[in-house]
Parts: structure tokens; C-alpha cells; sequence
């Protein structure tokens, strides 16, 4: 909806693509994802079915777009609401986490994606956001910050995600590195006191869901090692061993996005008695070689390196040293995740990621277009240069 909004306004010079050339070189690496899973689409095209994978990929256009329309608004109310935002999800996704697992009885946080792995996603970004918050402010919103992050952390653990839970440690560890956080502050009393109770109630909410995914992995790899691979390391290691198959047969273009997940459950499933319905290869890079080939691999690397690079050689002010913290912890999230899980192919997960750096990019670069014109109280249109100025 905001592609098309953004392009209904584009079309009437309400907004304007960004000129800055690092942010379209941000904007180029997105529309060449788009392009490499077209191209595998077209390849591999069998009916007119196959184009509905396309049409997915549609948001993957939007990075310059949807950037422009953000131009409009003050990077300082940008910043503003995007910690109302992180901080509001994450005491939403901890409360919700709670419900699921202690009052519905779920054995692993889903959230409304009704699928643990986006929603411990979710639960390690806002995560994220919500330390990097209580690093840089100085005001209440600091305690405020640090609560919401305890409840997303709550949240994360909740899910089972085992392969995201390293972010409780890095993800501070990463952003007190980027921001300059000494914690002279932490070396007191209180704030011992303080970091123990919440340390003690993580745990405790928690200690259940670890014991039993901790103890599940322990049997799991017992299993392997036996020969019996019908258990969660076991598909795993099957659906990987049939990616790679699948990936031999077609490594340039892949086997086409509307394919890959038949082509894979089909393959993995000759491997046990058990049959599999994943719907990806639970691992980035093998993941996105099975879809696109080489060149959506290439693609999907310039998606994190393109952007971190720009942002990060950018002489930055305050803003833009905070934001670009937040696209190095949303993207070290997506990579570490994308190690055992999906990290792009899935509606949500897309979403998110496109979001974070359109919003996090912006708060680096900043504006960098100026519409031909803007719409006045009474609807009429001004396109003199004081007015646009004003904009």
C-alpha cells in the first residue's frame, strides 16, 4: 500500500525520488533482488501461476519510493516514532509471548504470525532497538526503553528460536560498540540491583522453554549420530543435503521461486520415512542459491553490504550515528538468523526488513529530493520555491 500510495504521489510531484547517489545505490541493490528472482521466475516459468512470485517480490521496488515519501517528515520525528514503535511492539510482544505459553498453554510463543520464527524476529529486532534507546537517551525514557527490552527479550525466549537467542549478547555488545557506551553508570548499587532482578526474572519466565529446547537439541544431535534423522537437527541436516542437490542441478538461475519450495520438500522427503513440508532450506545462503541462483545470491548481498557500507563511510551527526547503529543490529540480526532460518522469502519477514532500512537509511542520509509541488490546506497545489522550501 505504500508503494502504491507513494507512486500515485510521485506521478503528481508530491514527493520526489531521493538524489543522494549512496541512497540509490541502496535502492539499485533492492531492485536487483527483484530483478534476479523475476529473471529466475521467467527462466523456470511454467504457467502463469509461477507469476504470483513476482508480484511478491513487488515490495522489493519500493526502497527509493517509499524513501522519498519519508523525506517529507523531520528525521528528529522519524527517530521520535520509531521508538514509540519499538518500544510499543516490544511490551506488546512480551505480553503477548506470555499469554500464549502461561495462560493458553502453547509449548512456544507464535505471535499473530501464528509461526515462532518471525515472531522471534520481530522479538530479536525490537530487541535491539529497545537497548540501542536505553543506551543514547538520558531521560526517563531510558527505564522505559530497558523494560521493553526485557519484555522483547521475555519474548524471544519464549518462542524457542534457539538460533536468535546469541542475540540477547551481541546485540548489546554491537550497539555499546557503535554508540560509544561506557557504562560508568551500571558500576553502582542500583543499577546492580537492578540488572539481577531483571536478569532473575528473564530466567524464570524463561527457564522452562530453554531446559526443554536445550535438552530437545541434546537428543537431537544423540539421534543423528545413531543414523535416525527424523527429529528437528535431523530435517535440517535432510533439507540442507537436498538443497544442495537442488542447487547443483540449476546453480545460475536456481529452480525459480514459485518451484523451490515443491522442488525441495520433494527432494528432502526422499531422504527419510518421515515426509517434510518445510517451505525453505532454513538457511540463507542456501536458501536463496535454491531460489535465484548466483545471481539472487549476489543480490542479497548487496541488500546488507551496499547499505552498511554507505552508511557507514558517511560523515555522520547525531541522528545518523543512531541510525546507522540500528541498520548494523536489524542487519547482524537477519545474518545470524539466517544461519538456521528464513531471513527473505517471507511476507513478513520481507516486510520488516524492508522497512527497517528504509527507515534507518533515512535517518543516516536524510532528505535528499524535493517534490515539485505540495498540496495546501484548501487541496490547492503550491510549487513556488518558498513553499517547497518550507517542505
Amino acid at each position: 500500500s505504500a508503494l502504491v500510495l507513494g507512486v500515485w504521489r510521485l506521478s503528481l510531484g508530491l514527493i520526489a525520488l531521493p538524489r543522494e547517489r549512496a541512497v540509490r545505490l541502496i535502492g539499485a541493490s533492492f531492485l536487483a533482488y527483484f530483478a534476479a528472482e523475476a529473471l529466475a521466475t521467467l527462466v523456470n516459468y511454467a504457467g502463469p501461476h509461477d507469476l504470483l512470485a513476482i508480484v511478491a517480490n513487488l515490495p522489493f521496488i519500493a526502497f527509493l519510493i517509499v524513501f522519498g515519501r519519508l523525506s517529507l517528515t523531520p528525521r528528529a520525528d522519524v527517530l521520535r516514532w520509531t521508538e514509540y514503535g519499538s518500544i510499543g511492539g516490544a511490551y506488546g510482544a512480551g505480553l503477548f509471548a506470555l499469554v500464549e505459553v502461561f495462560v493458553r498453554g502453547f509449548p512456544r510463543a507464535e505471535g499473530l504470525a501464528g509461526n515462532s520464527g518471525p515472531f522471534a524476529l520481530v522479538c530479536a529486532i525490537l530487541f535491539g532497538f529497545c537497548v540501542a534507546i536505553a543506551i543514547y537517551r538520558h531521560d526517563r525514557m531510558r527505564g522505559i526503553a530497558g523494560g521493553a527490552a526485557l519484555f522483547a527479550a521475555v519474548g524471544l525466549i519464549l518462542s524457542g528460536m534457539r538460533s536468535l537467542w546469541p542475540m540477547l549478547l551481541i546485540a548489546p555488545a554491537l550497539l555499546a560498540w557503535l554508540l560509544d557506551f561506557i557504562p560508568n553508570t551500571l558500576f553502582t548499587r542500583r543499577a546492580a540491583l537492578v540488572a539481577a532482578a531483571a536478569a532473575v526474572i528473564v530466567a524464570s519466565l524463561g527457564y522452562s522453554t530453554v531446559e526443554t529446547r536445550v535438552m530437545s537439541l541434546v537428543k537431537d544431535i544423540e539421534k543423528v549420530d545413531a543414523g535416525n534423522y527424523d527429529n528437528s537437527l535431523g530435517l535440517r541436516i535432510r533439507v540442507w543435503d537436498a538443497a544442495l542437490e537442488l542447487i547443483a542441478q540449476k546453480p545460475v538461475f536456481g529452480q525459480g521461486p514459485a518451484h523451490a519450495r515443491s522442488a525441495l520438500q520433494t527432494a528432502a522427503s526422499e531422504r527419510g520415512e518421515k515426509e517434510i513440508s518445510f517451505s525453505h532450506a532454513h538457511n540463507l545462503v542456501l536458501n536463496t542459491l535454491m531460489r535465484s541462483g548466483v545471481f539472487g545470491l549476489a543480490a542479497v548481498i548487496a541488500m546488507f553490504a551496499v547499505p552498511l557500507w554507505a552508511a557507514g563511510r558517511r560523515d555522520k551527526d547525531e541522528i545518523g550515528r543512531i541510525g546507522y547503529a540500528l541498520m548494523v543490529t536489524f542487519c547482524t540480526t537477519y545474518l545470524v538468523n539466517g544461519a538456521f532460518n528464513v531471513s527473505l522469502g517471507h511476507d513478513i519477514v520481507d516486510a520488516l526488513f524492508l522497512y527497517c532500512m528504509i527507515t534507518t537509511a533515512y535517518l543516516v542520509f536524510g532528505a535528499s529530493g524535493t517534490p515539485r509541488c505540495i498540496l495546501l490546506a484548501d487541496g490547492r497545489r503550491a510549487t513556488n520555491p518558498a513553499a517547497l522550501a518550507a517542505v
